[in-house]
């Protein structure tokens, strides 16, 4: 199915999209925090298996990443948005000023 944002619905999927890419990187911050205080706290039998993990988690992130944002174009930024709203990085009260037919097509493509 193709469906084209107007140029106003393209600055708020844009916003989106900047949005959501805020949030996985605090998410993966986070994640990455966590596996450097168990560290910290002897939580790992061995200096290289705290750095396996930590490094494990920040390919395993950056690949998500760049699978979803890298070489992003216009043609696919509504499916992004479907794929962040149904992630939960974004909320309804971020796509609240598109119309009612592309919250339809972002409600229908973001169904498990």
């Amino acid at each position: 199915m193709y469906y084209e944002l107007s140029k106003p619905e393209k600055k708020i999927a844009r916003a989106c999209i900047d949005k959501a890419l805020e949030a996985e990187f605090y998410e993966g911050l986070e994640k990455f925090e966590t596996i450097l205080h168990d560290w910290r706290q002897g939580k790992f039998a061995s200096n290289k298996e705290a750095y396996h993990q930590l490094f494990t988690a920040v390919d395993e992130k950056d690949s998500a990443i760049s699978k979803r944002y890298d070489g992003l174009t216009g043609s696919r930024w509504l499916q992004t948005v479907a794929a962040v709203f149904h992630d939960g990085y974004i909320s309804e009260n971020d796509i609240k000023d598109l119309s009612i037919d592309t919250k339809a097509v972002i409600n229908m493509m973001s169904k498990k």
